[in-house]
């Protein structure tokens, strides 16, 4: 520090201003690290990843007039799930219907909740469902609603009473 007639200067060390904005930008990078991990984890936090993504073993149980039925039985928010796949092989678009039966720890063939699903399959089409938000609410069943006199643990799926026509 140096005076001259009185007014005081200040003269700083050399690289005081240097190692001063070289903290402030490892404190900013830090800060950054620290917040791009924090929205990453919100954006991704429960990782709701349904097992279809995750590889769900299809098994087709039947093919009838060109359309192949697949399911496969999963767990969607912590239920058992049987997740229904159909396939439209023909080149024009199909009217399916069907029945459902499970096997489950009480029953080798226990149908269903009754109700004969619709769908209507356009030329080449795969539908199947997913977990979080179904589109079509007929190819995800719930364990829990499968049949309708228990609470089923479910084994094994199988299509019952197949119909497929020309949609034209």
């Amino acid at each position: 520090m140096k005076s001259f007639s009185g007014n005081t200067v200040i003269v700083s060390a050399p690289g005081y201003f240097s190692r001063k904005i070289g903290r402030a930008k490892i404190v900013l990078t830090i800060f950054i690290l620290f917040l791009s991990t924090g929205i990453r984890a919100i954006n991704h936090y429960p990782l709701p990843l349904p097992e279809q993504y995750l590889g769900l073993k299809w098994q087709l149980d039947k093919t009838v007039k060109g359309v192949q039925f697949f399911y496969a039985l999963s767990v969607c928010e912590g239920s058992d799930i049987v997740f229904l796949k159909l396939n439209n092989t023909n080149k024009y678009p199909v009217n399916v219907s069907w029945k459902e039966t499970f096997e489950t720890q009480v029953e080798k063939n226990a149908d269903g909740n009754g109700d004969r699903k619709k769908m209507i399959l356009q030329p080449g089409e795969t539908s199947e469902a997913d977990c979080i938000s179904p589109v079509h609410k007929e190819l995800v069943v719930p364990a829990s609603k499968a049949v309708p006199t228990y609470v089923a643990v479910i084994s094994k799926f199988s299509y019952k009473d197949v119909t497929v026509t020309n949609a034209n």
